[in-house]
């Protein structure tokens, strides 16, 4: 079953029992936050995302890949673009426009072997 990546930081989410309802494979520490690599189903994918977008806060973002998609997910929007940069510019002008530093609109890692967790 092909399955996506991605990084959720443990403050975007207004309840942290949403944690144990995902596969989390790895995690780190980033000054104050954790980052928690977690793994989804495919044919979970959809479900999963509304779960988090439900309880996601509204200043933050998590994305999603797998080969060169990539899914980035804002509380009110969802955009599906490729793991290439050049393919972006709508998502980080969105990002922007909520008060989200262009800093933090890097989606990295946004392929396999990019991790290093």
């Amino acid at each position: 079953m092909e399955k996506y990546h991605g990084i959720l930081v443990n403050i975007s989410q207004k309840n942290n029992s949403i944690f144990n309802r995902i596969k989390i494979i790895g995690q780190k520490k980033a000054g104050g936050w954790i980052l928690y690599k977690i793994e989804i189903n495919s044919k979970e994918i959809n479900q999963k995302i509304i779960e988090l977008q439900d309880n996601m806060k509204d200043d933050f973002y998590f994305h999603l890949y797998k080969d060169d998609e990539l899914i980035v997910i804002f509380k009110h929007k969802v955009f599906n673009v490729k793991t290439s940069k050049f393919t972006w510019k709508e998502v980080i002008d969105y990002g922007k426009s909520i008060n989200i530093p262009k800093a933090q609109l890097d989606f990295y890692p946004c392929k396999i072997e990019d991790e290093k967790y």
